[in-house]
């Protein structure tokens, strides 16, 4: 199998978008979960303090990962990539995820020259309030096409 998408969501964005992803190029979109409650208030002020401090959390898979590659489609919580995200990269090889962040202002750009040093990431696409959805979609699906 070419490549895989893998995502995590709160808000329904990201999952919005790995659909969208996976109707455009056919390929797999499986939901990854953590153990934590992010819903209300509270669940978003503790979203924030585990993206600034760099925590972890435990996740799933909701399916079987059946690709070297993978698209990995992430919110950013406080100018960060997401702790289900960072725990997936933990444990999957970094250099075979192309990571695609979800901000309403976050420039994928600033979050990719924060991770390079940690992570040797394929590339980084980025969705925000400014960008056309349905055309940033079809670009990520050629970029998928070229590497």
């Amino acid at each position: 199998m070419d490549w895989m998408i893998v995502y995590f969501t709160r808000t329904g964005n990201c999952e919005r978008i790995a659909k969208k992803l996976a109707e455009t190029t056919g390929y797999p979109a499986l939901r990854m979960i953590d153990d934590v409650n992010w819903s209300g208030f509270f669940g978003f002020m503790k979203a924030g303090f585990y993206a600034l401090t760099g925590k972890r959390t435990k996740i799933k898979v909701e399916g079987k990962l059946e690709s070297d590659r993978i698209v990995l489609i992430t919110p950013i919580w406080a100018g960060s990539i997401t702790p289900a995200a960072k725990s997936f990269l933990d444990h999957f090889d970094p250099s075979k995820v192309l990571l695609v962040t979800v901000s309403e202002v976050t420039k994928p750009q600033d979050v990719y020259r924060s991770l390079k040093r940690k992570y040797n990431l394929l590339g980084v696409h980025g969705f925000n309030r400014q960008v056309d959805e349905d055309k940033s979609i079809k670009e990520l699906a050629e970029k998928l096409q070229r590497v």
